[in-house]
């Protein structure tokens, strides 16, 4: 069955060709990457809002203009060793370690030949705005809370400097505003970029989903600034075995235990709420290069 790009009403709301189309260059995304995970034998899911679309829609949230996936700290590791055989233009694969002002704390497999471009944010840094979707990474929560803690709060001020130094762009800052960016550009510089991210990812690996009940996306709430207490904790038993869901025209893999999962971090799932679109403040473009529309925005200004 192919993908139907005419717009439609679902659940009250227009879903319009332009976002059919965006759907339909992640969902291209997404199979490149559940068949690299496949070859390679690598676990992974799909995740929040991809997850509820898949049971509740059997496909995107009609308001959703994303897909999320997420796998183990182990599997992650090996994707992103192989990421950049696997991933042949017009698709790129994206993390901290190929691209050097991308913030880390998740993965991006991203389609080149399109554009996904936030207007206002750091248009003069130079990385790959394709189309993208995430990969996120899921590490043990420890059992010690106290042990939680202490290390969140490390990782959170790891991420800062690294999110500073990497996308900043301090053109428009106050003189104050300036100084401190280039206070923190100059002490990760000396420092070393990789070996502050290294350094997170050997706080995050030491604790095992094996030793521990909980497991969670720590990095990414790290890198977005967010208080520990905000943590989702998603039990490990219920990533013992994987199904597969229809997506549209294709299949995703889920938890097995979707439902306990779900039901644990957003209550009531099943009963939509109407919201708006992930990323709102965006330039989508699903037939020219992002380097042709960010050389636009950038001769606006």
């Amino acid at each position: 069955m192919s993908f139907n790009l005419d717009e439609e009403v679902i659940c009250d709301h227009l879903v319009t060709k332009e976002t059919k189309k965006l759907w339909a260059v992640e969902m291209d995304l997404a199979r490149h990457l559940l068949d690299v995970c496949k070859k390679h034998d690598l676990r992974i899911w799909a995740t929040g809002g991809t997850l509820i679309g898949a049971v509740r829609h059997k496909g995107f949230i009609p308001w959703d203009d994303d897909m999320d996936f997420c796998m183990m700290r182990d599997d992650y590791n090996k994707l992103i060793e192989i990421g950049p055989k696997e991933f042949k233009d017009p698709y790129f694969f994206q993390s901290i370690y190929t691209e050097k002002h991308f913030w880390g704390g998740m993965i991006k497999i991203r389609r080149s030949n399109t554009a996904m471009i936030e207007k206002t944010y750091n248009i003069h840094k130079d990385f790959n705005r394709g189309i993208f979707i995430d990969v996120f990474i899921l590490d043990a929560i420890p059992n010690d809370k106290n042990k939680l803690n202490k290390e969140f709060k490390k990782i959170k001020y790891l991420r800062r400097l690294l999110k500073n130094y990497r996308l900043v762009d301090s053109r428009n800052f106050s003189l104050s505003g300036k100084l401190k960016h280039a206070i923190v550009y100059a002490y990760v510089s000396l420092c070393g970029p990789m070996r502050i991210q290294n350094k997170i990812k050997s706080i995050l690996s030491k604790n095992k989903i094996s030793d521990n009940d909980f497991c969670g996306i720590l990095d990414f709430y790290a890198l977005e600034g967010f208080d520990n207490t905000r943590i989702k904790y998603r039990d490990k038993k219920y990533f013992e075995e994987t199904v597969m869901l229809p997506f549209h025209d294709m299949q995703i893999p889920a938890p097995k235990e979707y439902d306990k999962l779900l039901t644990d971090l957003f209550g009531d799932y099943m009963k939509p709420v109407k919201g708006t679109q992930a990323h709102s403040n965006i330039v989508v473009d699903c037939e020219r290069s992002y380097k042709e529309v960010l050389a636009e925005l950038r001769n606006k200004q």
